[in-house]
């Protein structure tokens, strides 16, 4: 059958292969006098600014003195007196002087006289130990001769029992000093000696 309607739509439709593009729109173009708007009103903004800076206050109205107001006097600034400055007092020590009028009693204090060495009527030794056994005596001198104490022996003596005790001794010292350097030596070696002095035979 004849119909309009079918022939309209195959008219329309479009070949295949064929696409139709769409037209771009078109550029918007900025008018040129918005360029010049905005550096005028830049420029108007900073005069504003600088014109409010040169603006000075008014100034305040003097007070209007009437005649019969009096006017009173300012006072003038008083004068600050000088007070001369005086040198601070030394302080004055009466010490030095109080020792030299005061005298010292020294009769009853005896002098300390040295005892010249020529004139010394004794010698100092030294005790290291004591013991029971012999061997146990020997074996010690024995060690001190070995550390550089040569002068070490050994005696014999009776105790309260009436039992016998073997005592290591070191001298005799004529001088404190020498004495001194070996009592060192024994306590470098955890040894307590024990000093005392024995009169010179003549």
């Amino acid at each position: 059958m004849f119909s309009p309607i079918l022939i309209a739509t195959k008219g329309s439709r479009p070949k295949k292969g064929a696409t139709r593009r769409a037209p771009s729109p078109p550029k918007r173009k900025t008018a040129w006098w918005l360029w010049l708007l905005i550096p005028i009103i830049l420029l108007a903004f900073i005069y504003g600014l600088m014109q409010l800076n040169q603006v000075t206050p008014a100034p305040k109205p003097m007070p209007v003195v009437t005649p019969t107001e009096k006017v009173k006097p300012v006072p003038a600034p008083k004068k600050v007196e000088e007070k001369a400055t005086t040198a601070p007092k030394k302080d004055t020590f009466e010490f030095y002087q109080i020792l030299q009028d005061s005298e010292v009693d020294t009769s009853h204090v005896d002098a300390y006289q040295s005892t010249p060495r020529g004139e010394q009527d004794f010698y100092y030794m030294l005790q290291a130990a004591s013991f029971r056994s012999p061997e146990d005596a020997d074996r010690m001198r024995a060690n001190l001769i070995l550390s550089g104490l040569a002068e070490a022996s050994v005696r014999k003596t009776i105790g309260q029992n009436e039992q016998p005790w073997y005592r290591v001794i070191l001298g005799p010292y004529e001088s404190r000093s020498k004495m001194n350097r070996a009592e060192d030596k024994l306590v470098s070696m955890s040894i307590s000696p024990y000093s005392y002095k024995v009169k010179k035979e003549q």
